[in-house]
């Protein structure tokens, strides 16, 4: 009989996990052997944060889900800002741990923390592994990453249960396949065997609309004179992006993407909108606004910084329900994304002419007719860097964007021309996000370029990830933005009047740590130099960090005054 390490190793390899990304200790080295037997590749970070964020982008890539492993205590603690992230925004992943064997506990306390009760609010469910729950919990716990609304669950797992076999009332198998076998989970606190899931959010009050009854129910956006097409995250994985552009397109609906779906619909598309969910501001409100009927398509008001309060009626299709919080939806269809929006195409229409493409082509003269400010010498303009990294980046080419001025700028302004290649921490909005998740892209899209867009403050915070990238000679190119400062807050300060205290620092030589790493670099002051640093970079097929100096003046957050 296998050993509970060996079944967890096969039950990951069962559900599609290839690679596990993390940072062992000697609470898992069973566990690391038992992968390693089964063929899992195991990446090695250098943070538990940033293993989360590569197993996300790993997974959202993939169309698959991540998985990490780190040890008990400072291991898993480590993990936990990137657990928040994968549960914000909706992560298929997987995290293992370690612990400490219940029979030591609660006499031993080296090292132990109640992982219960840190992850329970940031996962979908947290259990504790034996021999004698394995065959039943570790399958399931791995499919609810999947179910209803995707996110996180936690396993956590001692050596000595890790070691032991698994008895044979407990494991079923059959056709090639695990099967769940024996008792019901029961439901505890504390380091006991199982915690509560985290489906524990009221349902809406209103009843799904049924696929048959699709055109009647969403009669609103039918005969809507202004309607528009709002598309989140929930759109992954399905990916029902042709479905989406053939209903924008014969309906004439401007369609608007939330952050981490943009792309869904190319933004060189007549329809194409904007996106919104970075400011109380953003330009597409003024189409949103002029709205009197929204489409929600994989909506999740998680990516929002403004309450939804929009008066039109909300129709929502997604594949979970309205919940968390429940919006005031005139209807509901719950199910596959892409039919939904199939069978809604097959209807006439009662839009405005001038609504549609038109109102959008409107938008753009507005945004192109905005001034330009000049920065100051030696310096880059953001507009100029993001114009040049379009340029050179394949329209396939993945993008990493950490958190920060340059997050909410280049979520607006970056041209995304293919579905599922932009990539952001938005729901908790994370630093040091880009680095770790370009290397989750990178090894999911096999000789993608990749870039990586980061400020200095964010690149500080995972340094020990160039190691990673420098290791497996991935073709991620690092544009580092340096302005010396964390400009978002630095921002803050200068709207309230404050004087800017703890927001600037100097900025090290980044070209010099890649250099330590055998990454090559250029340093960048004008376009001139940054366009060929680009071309360099993806000439490479390798690592390359492009450390460019630009002026914050010209971020939409920054006072210009």
């Amino acid at each position: 009989m296998p050993t509970t390490a060996q079944l967890l190793a096969e039950s990951l390899h069962a559900a599609g996990i290839s690679v596990v990304f993390g940072m062992p200790g000697g609470e898992v080295v069973a566990v690391l052997e038992a992968m390693r037997q089964r063929g899992i590749r195991f990446e090695l970070m250098h943070h538990e944060t940033s293993a989360v964020f590569a197993a996300d982008t790993y997974a959202r890539a993939t169309g698959g889900i991540g998985c990490v492993l780190t040890t008990l205590g400072p291991g898993a603690t480590n993990a936990v800002a990137g657990v928040a992230h994968a549960w914000l925004d909706r992560a298929p992943v997987v995290i293992i741990t370690a612990q400490k064997p219940a029979d030591l506990l609660p006499d031993y306390t080296h090292q132990v923390v109640d992982l219960h009760a840190i992850f329970a609010p940031i996962t979908k469910r947290t259990v504790a592994v034996s021999a004698e729950n394995a065959a039943s919990v570790i399958p399931e716990t791995i499919a609810l990453t999947r179910q209803g609304r995707p996110g996180p669950v936690h396993l956590q797992i001692s050596n000595e249960e890790a070691v032991r076999k698994v008895s044979s009332e407990q494991l079923s198998v059959a056709d090639g396949k695990l099967q769940v076998a024996g008792g019901k989970l029961q439901v505890a606190g504390g380091n006991s065997p199982v915690v509560a899931d985290a489906e524990r959010l009221p349902p809406s009050s209103r009843p799904p609309v049924l696929p048959s009854s699709l055109p009647s129910s969403f009669l609103p956006f039918l005969s809507a004179r202004c309607p528009v097409i709002l598309v989140g995250l929930g759109l992954e994985p399905e990916a029902p992006y042709t479905a989406l552009a053939e209903l924008a397109e014969v309906s004439n609906a401007p369609v608007i993407v939330l952050p981490k779906a943009k792309g869904a619909i190319s933004d060189d598309h007549p329809l194409a909108a904007g996106t919104l969910g970075l400011t109380r501001t953003d330009p597409v409100y003024d189409i949103l606004d002029e709205a009197d009927c929204v489409l929600a398509v994989g909506f999740d008001v998680v990516e929002l910084v403004k309450k939804w309060e929009h008066p039109a009626p909300l129709l929502w299709i997604a594949n979970w329900p309205n919940i968390d919080p429940v919006l005031p939806a005139a209807a509901e269809y719950v199910g596959p994304i892409g039919p939904a929006l199939q069978r809604l195409s097959d209807n006439a229409f009662a839009t405005d002419p001038d609504w549609g493409a038109a109102r959008v082509q409107r938008l753009r003269e507005k945004l192109a007719a905005r001034p330009m400010p000049a920065p100051q010498a030696g310096h880059l303009l953001p507009q100029t860097v993001l114009a040049a990294m379009r340029r050179h980046l394949p329209a396939d080419g993945l993008l990493a964007v950490d958190v920060g001025s340059h997050k909410i700028f280049s979520s607006l302004e970056w041209p995304a021309l293919h579905p599922n290649r932009f990539f952001l921490s938005n729901g908790l909005s994370c630093m040091g996000f880009a680095l770790p998740a370009a290397i989750g892209g990178a090894l999911a899209q096999p000789g993608q370029a990749v870039f990586c867009l980061i400020g200095d403050a964010g690149l500080a915070m995972c340094l020990g990830e160039l190691n990673v990238l420098a290791r497996l000679g991935l073709p991620v190119t690092v544009v580092v933005l340096v302005d010396n400062a964390i400009d978002l807050i630095r921002s803050h300060q200068k709207r309230q009047g404050a004087p800017i205290h703890g927001t600037e620092f100097p900025a090290p030589d980044f070209c010099a740590i890649a250099a330590a790493h055998g990454i090559p670099s250029a340093k960048v002051t004008s376009e001139a130099e940054c366009e060929t640093a680009l071309a360099r970079a993806i000439a490479s097929r390798g690592p390359f960090l492009v450390e460019a100096r630009i002026d914050p003046i010209g971020y939409p957050t920054t006072p210009r005054g």
